[in-house]
């Protein structure tokens, strides 16, 4: 019989590819391998492994991410194997397969849609040496041209197999589950706009989850578009996780799911305060907060009751939750975009998620750029380049907050004096100015070191309104700490008095105060000096405090750092 090879490019190497799973599911008893590479790895050596599995063809998983390496390796690949049969699907080659094919030769069958269903057919014809000018769902090349196939009903979720049977090549990457396909909303940017509805039971769903938790996977990241559709059902899954969290007690697995704040009812807020921590982890697309902007693509909920439950959510600490916000949307402002950022920020989500409109092929909003006055660019992603509403200058300020956005808040380098900063401005007007600031000092044109970023904030936060430079100095000093062991650069280092010095000093001489702050490390004096730094702050806590800083424990986890208390006039 022929071979197939099955291939995935993820955007990075802890990335999985669920859909080539499902593919060989669907097709089983066949010869089918699969292959999963990243996109930063060297082409000439995806190619080379490829051509190792001496393939009779090879079937290539297309997304906006990696459709640039994988027309170039599916290239080399034809040329190198001219007798292999060029595969592609996904929902990257799904709306246009007749114009990608004639510009590009090596390519022999593009399916499109969901592919379990079509793909079966292909794979038991390819591989007993049959015409495959019958697979559905796809656009064929033949010797007279092209041969466009009617669509095939798709298959049920429910219709194919569990697919994680082995784990062992997932020991360090995430899990990809999905426990639903379609989404009850319309948003008009998405590709799940359009289609229909299908569940898995949740009975199955339940099990599939302790085999998880069981096996004591790191993260699974379910790619349901809206988990939380229909409530009840999301419901009982959330109170079936928790009840497994106490079986599995030395399970660390953690859950990720998109939900919409909008669907969130007072039960189900009341089940998830039972969840322990590091369970789950929830993705909430707020968007925006404009009405038009809203109305436009299609988002029809209350902002007011979204914001609302999204606010809950954040506040429960057993969560963590991640809140996403489209720049670039139709009718959308700086002024208005501003006001977004805003309201999404004053939630205090765990990360605050700016990312930048993508005109999907497929999508609705995509047929209405010129209603919108929207520009994106010819390649993927597809992203906007500028609106009627909003210049390509503003957008690529957003950029630069963003970048500054992803650095000082979600990865906590200046949480803490992100706080002092906005007490008095608003939060898109202090990141706003600070991006602007760094443009003056040519700071984006080149590579730039974080203690940069650290002296730049210390430089230009004295311009915002009432901040007291000597907080700020500690505020600073405390986010490095927090992020490092080595001292603060100069500018804004905190010099210790001897009294301080003789302070640590005592601390680590004294074995049951150590054990007091420090039990069962196990360890030596010497190293858990090492290990540890003492802090002294006079502003920030609002008297004195010692800080110390665990560097043995996780920054984002309790006990990191902690104030020490003592009768030594600090």
């Amino acid at each position: 019989m022929k071979t197939i090879l099955l291939c995935a490019f993820g955007a990075r190497y802890s990335h999985s590819s669920l859909a080539l799973l499902y593919l060989r599911q669907a097709a089983p008893g066949l010869p089918i391998r699969t292959a999963e590479y990243n996109i930063n790895e060297n082409p000439s050596e995806v190619i080379e492994s490829i051509i190792s599995f001496a393939p009779d063809a090879v079937g290539f998983s297309c997304y906006i991410w990696n459709i640039g390496i994988v027309l170039k390796v599916a290239s080399a690949v034809k040329k190198l194997l001219p007798e292999c049969a060029i595969l592609l699907g996904g929902p990257e080659v799904s709306f246009d397969a007749p114009v990608l094919m004639r510009s590009h030769d090596f390519i022999d069958i593009i399916i499109h849609g969901p592919g379990e269903a079509p793909f079966r057919c292909f794979a038991q014809s390819f591989c007993r040496g049959e015409s495959i000018t019958s697979t559905p769902s796809a656009c064929i090349r033949t010797d007279g041209g092209f041969v466009e196939t009617a669509d095939i009903k798709p298959l049920s979720l429910a219709d194919i197999p569990f697919v994680y049977d082995d784990l062992s090549p997932y020991a360090n990457k995430l899990i990809y589950y999905e426990t639903s396909r379609g989404c009850p909303f319309h948003c008009a940017y998405c590709l799940s706009a359009e289609t229909s509805l299908d569940f898995l039971p949740v009975g199955r769903v339940v099990r599939e989850l302790e085999f998880f938790m069981r096996n004591r996977v790191r993260q699974v990241k379910l790619v349901d578009r809206t988990f939380n559709y229909p409530d009840s059902r999301a419901r009982e899954i959330f109170s079936a996780l928790i009840d497994l969290s106490a079986k599995y007690p030395q399970s660390r697995t953690n859950f990720h799911f998109e939900i919409s704040a909008s669907l969130l009812t007072n039960e189900t807020l009341a089940v998830l305060a039972f969840a322990p921590p590091g369970l789950i982890q929830f993705e909430v697309g707020i968007q925006s907060t404009h009405g038009e902007t809203l109305r436009a693509v299609g988002r029809s909920h209350s902002t007011p009751a979204l914001m609302d439950r999204a606010a809950r959510l954040c506040a429960m600490a057993n969560l963590h939750v991640h809140v996403d916000l489209i720049a670039g949307l139709p009718l959308e402002t700086s002024d208005t975009f501003a006001a977004s950022f805003n309201d999404a920020y004053r939630l205090s989500a765990d990360r605050l998620q700016l990312g930048f409109l993508k005109l999907l092929k497929g999508s609705p909003l995509r047929a209405k750029t010129d209603r919108f006055g929207i520009v994106y660019t010819d390649d993927a992603p597809y992203e906007v380049l500028k609106t009627a509403s909003m210049s390509y200058a503003e957008l690529r300020r957003l950029h630069r907050i963003e970048s500054l956005l992803d650095t000082l808040y979600n990865d906590r380098a200046a949480r803490r004096t992100l706080c002092l900063l906005t007490v008095q401005c608003p939060p898109y007007d202090v990141f706003n100015r600070f991006a602007a600031y760094l443009e003056g000092q040519g700071f984006f044109t080149r590579p730039q070191a974080l203690a940069s970023l650290y002296e730049h904030l210390y430089a230009f936060a004295p311009g915002l309104p009432d901040i007291d430079v000597a907080t700020l100095r500690e505020s600073l000093a405390f986010d490095w700490f927090s992020r490092q062991s080595t001292d603060c650069p100069a500018s804004f280092s905190l010099p210790q008095t001897n009294e301080q010095k003789a302070f640590t000093h005592h601390f680590f001489a004294d074995a049951n105060v150590v054990s007091r702050y420090l039990p069962n490390t196990g360890q030596t004096v010497r190293q858990l000096q090492r290990r540890c730094r003492i802090a002294f702050f006079s502003r920030l806590f609002g008297s004195p405090a010692a800080v110390l800083f665990d560097y043995g424990q996780k920054p984002d986890l309790p006990g990191f750092w902690q104030i020490i208390s003592s009768e030594v006039d600090l």
